[in-house]
C-alpha cells in the first residue's frame, strides 16, 4: 500500500507534520520507534506563533487549559540583581500571548488524539526506520521491529516491514536516523555545553522564580515553570558527567535546596543534556526531506527550539500538498531556501544569548554585570531580536515598494456577521488569503477573482463600506485599527498571504494587484518542469546571508561592550586552550568555549538561489544559467559558517551595542 507521505518520527515536528497533511487529504504514514508517548518533558515554552498554528488545527484552546502564561524573563546576576528584565505581551503579532510555559506531554498528548482521529494518518508504533531507499517515483522505507528502548531488536530480518511513499520526511529528532543514513553533515556554530536538567511536579503552591537566567558563574542556572503543575531547574556542568552520577537524588536535591524541598516536589526527571547549536548543512536528498531536531538543534535560551520544528512543518506541509496535486518538485527546494536561514539566524542568536548566562570568569562576569546594571539604570529597554522573514523562495518578485514580501502577516481581532470579535483564521480560513482594504482594487478583476476561488484561495475585505460590500469574499472590521497601521506601515493597499501566514507580495495600487495575482496564481497552478542544465551554486560570504528582519522577541538583546573589556580571557581551565582563538574586541564573557577538533569543523555552503529577475523569471547567481521552468532547482545546501573564528567576527560586525 503506497502512501502520499512518510513520516519518520512521532514528535511534535511529526505530529504536527501528519496532521497538517491529513487534513489536506494525504495519506500518511507515521514510522515511531518508541510503543507509546514519551511521557517526559523536553521543550518547556511555546510562543504565539506555535499557537496559532495549534489554532489550525483546532486543539489551541485545550492545549491552552494546559499552558501558563508568563508575562516576565529576567536574567540575573550572582547577587540576584535583574540585569535584563524581558517582557512579554498576552496577545503577540500571531493573536496570542507569547510566552507559554509548558508541560510537554500535555502538548504530545493533544496531537496525538488529533492525529488518531484524523483520517488518513496511520501511526505505526515500534518500529526503527534503518534503510531508505529513493525509487523512480517514490521512497521506500525499511523498518526493524524496536525493543522497549527504541532500538533494533534482535529479531529475524524477515520481520521487517517496508512502507512505500512519494516522500519521506525525516522528524527523527537530533541523533536523526534519516540524516545519518543519507550522509547528511552538520554546521557546528560553536556552542555545545553540558547541562544537568532536572523536572518537578509540584506538591503544592511554592514561591519559585517562573522564568529566570541565574548567571552566576560559579553555577549557571535556568529555572522555568513547565506550566501550572511542573517546575524545571537547569544547571551547567563542568564538564560531561555519567548519568549515574548526574541523576543521583541526593545530589539533584542538594543543587535545588536554596528554592524546594521533598515537602514542596517530586523529582520526576533527572537527566544530563548537551546544548548544542548545529543546522544541517542539506534539507533535501531527492525526495527525502529533513524536519525538527533533525535538521537544526539550538541552544533553549530563545525557547525556540521547537517552534522552528513547527514552523518547518507548517512550511513544508502546504508545498508537499501542492506537489502531491501536480506542481513540479522544483517546489520543494524553496523549503529549505526559506527555512535555513531562518532557523540559522535564530542559532545564531541563542548562542549568542547563551555566552552572556555561561560566562565562568568572575572577572568577565563582573565587567559583564556592570556594564548592564548600567544600562538598566540609564533607563535603557531591551532590545528583542526582530524574527527574520524570507528573502528567497516561494514569494513574489522582489520590489523596492513591497517591504511586506516575506514578512508574518499578523493575526489581529476582528469584528464579523455576528459582531463578536474573533481571531482573523477564524474568517479567513487556513489557505490562501487575498486580503485587499481598498474595494476600489477589485475593479475590474472579475475574471481573476474567479480564478483566484478556482484555485482554492479565500477573500477578505477590511472594513469596507455597507454598500460596498459583497457575498464573494467575507468582510470584516478592523476592531483595533492593528491591521490598519500594518498596512500604512508597509504602504500597500492588498497584499496575499500563503497558508503559514507569510506574505507572497503585496500590492499599492489595482495594476499592481492585477500583476501579483497573475503572478501568484501561475506559481499555484501545477506545471511540467521543462529539462534544465543542472549549474552550480555560488558559496555566499557569510555577510550574504543576513535574513530579512520580522518580529520581535523581547528575551533576545544581543550585548555588545565597549572597548576597555577587550583584555584576553586568564588562563584558567576553561578557557586557556580556545586563547588563541579569542580576538581582542571581544569582551571576556562573549568569548567562545574551547571548541573541540571535529565538531566545531563546518563547511562552507551555498546560497539559495532562487530569484526572480527584474523581467519576471527566475534569475540565475554568477556563472549560472536561467531557467525557464517556474521553479528553478536551488541549493539546498545553504550558506554555512566557515570556522569559529570568523562566526564570532561575523557576529561582531552585526550586533551593535543596542543590539
Amino acid at each position: 500500500m503506497a502512501y502520499d507521505v512518510l513520516v519518520i518520527g512521532y514528535g511534535p515536528a511529526g505530529m504536527v507534520l501528519s496532521a497538517l497533511l491529513g487534513q489536506r487529504g494525504r495519506r500518511v504514514a507515521v514510522i515511531e520507534r518508541y510503543a507509546g508517548l514519551y511521557n517526559l518533558p523536553r521543550a518547556a515554552t511555546f510562543d504565539d506563533d506555535a499557537m496559532r498554528l495549534l489554532q489550525k488545527l483546532g486543539i489551541a484552546e485545550s492545549v491552552a487549559a494546559g499552558t501558563r502564561v508568563q508575562r516576565t524573563y529576567d536574567w540575573c546576576n550572582a547577587d540576584g540583581e535583574v540585569l535584563i528584565d524581558n517582557e512579554f505581551s498576552d496577545f503577540g503579532a500571531s493573536g496570542w500571548p507569547e510566552f507559554n510555559m509548558m508541560f510537554q506531554p500535555v502538548l504530545e498528548s493533544e496531537l496525538d488524539a488529533l492525529c488518531r482521529r484524523t483520517p488518513g494518518v496511520e501511526i505505526i508504533r515500534g518500529y526503527v526506520a534503518t534503510e531508505f531507499r529513493q525509487t523512480g517515483d517514490g521512497v521506500e522505507v525499511v523498518a526493524q521491529p524496536a525493543d522497549e528502548l527504541g532500538r533494533v531488536a534482535g529479531t529475524p530480518h524477515g520481520k521487517a516491514r517496508t512502507f512505500a511513499g512519494r516522500f519521506a520526511v525525516g522528524c527523527d529528532g537530533g541523533n536523526s536516523k534519516v540524516r545519518s543514513g543519507l550522509d547528511i553533515k552538520m554546521d557546528d556554530y560553536g556552542f555545545e555545553e553540558p547541562w544537568l536538567v532536572c523536572d518537578f511536579r509540584l506538591k503544592r503552591d511554592v514561591d519559585l522564580p517562573m522564568a529566570l537566567q541565574y548567571g552566576d558563574p560559579d553555577q549557571p542556572t535556568s529555572i522555568i515553570s513547565l506550566g501550572p503543575h511542573h517546575h524545571r531547574f537547569s544547571f551547567m556542568l563542568d564538564q560531561v558527567v555519567s548519568s549515574a552520577e548526574a541523576v543521583d537524588p541526593d545530589e539533584v536535591w542538594r543543587r535545588v535546596s536554596r528554592w524546594i524541598t521533598r515537602d514542596d516536589a517530586e523529582l520526576i526527571r533527572a537527566a544530563p543534556y548537551t546544548f548544542r547549536s548545529t543546522v544541517a548543512q542539506e534539507w533535501k536528498q531527492g525526495r527525502i526531506l529533513l524536519a525538527g531536531d533533525a535538521a537544526h538543534q539550538m541552544p533553549p535560551f530563545l525557547g525556540q527550539g521547537m517552534c522552528s520544528g513547527f514552523r518547518d512543518a507548517h512550511n513544508l506541509a502546504w508545498k508537499l500538498d501542492l506537489v502531491l496535486q501536480g506542481a513540479t518538485e522544483d517546489l520543494l527546494e524553496t523549503y529549505a531556501a526559506e527555512r535555513s536561514p531562518h532557523v540559522r539566524a535564530i542559532t545564531e542568536k541563542a548562542v549568542e544569548l547563551g555566552r552572556v548566562q555561561t560566562v565562568r570568569d568572575k572577572q568577565a562576569a563582573r565587567l559583564r554585570d556592570e556594564e548592564l546594571l548600567r544600562r538598566k539604570r540609564s533607563g535603557r529597554r531591551p532590545e528583542g531580536f526582530r524574527f527574520p522573514g524570507y528573502s528567497e523562495g516561494f514569494l513574489a518578485q522582489a520590489s523596492p515598494d513591497d517591504s511586506a514580501r516575506g514578512q508574518l502577516f499578523p493575526q489581529a481581532w476582528v469584528g464579523h456577521g455576528s459582531g463578536r470579535a474573533q481571531r482573523f483564521a477564524e474568517v479567513s480560513g487556513a489557505g490562501w488569503v487575498l486580503v485587499v482594504r481598498d474595494p476600489s482594487a477589485l475593479a475590474g478583476r472579475d475574471d481573476d477573482l474567479v480564478a483566484w476561488r478556482a484555485a482554492g484561495g479565500t477573500m477578505v475585505m477590511l472594513g469596507a463600506p455597507a454598500e460596498e460590500r459583497a457575498e464573494a469574499w467575507a468582510t470584516v472590521d478592523d476592531v483595533d485599527g492593528a491591521y490598519q497601521r500594518w498596512f500604512d506601515g508597509h504602504g500597500c493597499a492588498s497584499v496575499i498571504v500563503r497558508p503559514d501566514w507569510y506574505v507572497y507580495g503585496s500590492a499599492a495600487s489595482p495594476d499592481s494587484l492585477r500583476n501579483l495575482l497573475r503572478s501568484c496564481l501561475s506559481d499555484l497552478r501545477p506545471v511540467v518542469p521543462e529539462a534544465k542544465p543542472r549549474t552550480a551554486s555560488r558559496r555566499l560570504a557569510p555577510a550574504d546571508r543576513r535574513p530579512v528582519q520580522g518580529d520581535v522577541h523581547p528575551a533576545a538583546e544581543v550585548m555588545s561592550g565597549p572597548a576597555s573589556w577587550s583584555t584576553h580571557p586568564p588562563h584558567n581551565e576553561r578557557n586557556e586552550t580556545c586563547g588563541s582563538q579569542t580576538s581582542p574586541d571581544v569582551p571576556l564573557w562573549r568569548t567562545a568555549r574551547s571548541p573541540s577538533t571535529s565538531s566545531r569543523r563546518a563547511a562552507a555552503g551555498s546560497a539559495p538561489a532562487h530569484r526572480r529577475s527584474s523581467t519576471g523569471g527566475r534569475s540565475s547567481g554568477p556563472g549560472q544559467t536561467s531557467s525557464t521552468g517556474r521553479f528553478r532547482s536551488c541549493a539546498t545546501r545553504l550558506g554555512s559558517p566557515t570556522r569559529i573564528s570568523a562566526r564570532r567576527a561575523r557576529i561582531r560586525g552585526r550586533c551593535s551595542p543596542s543590539g
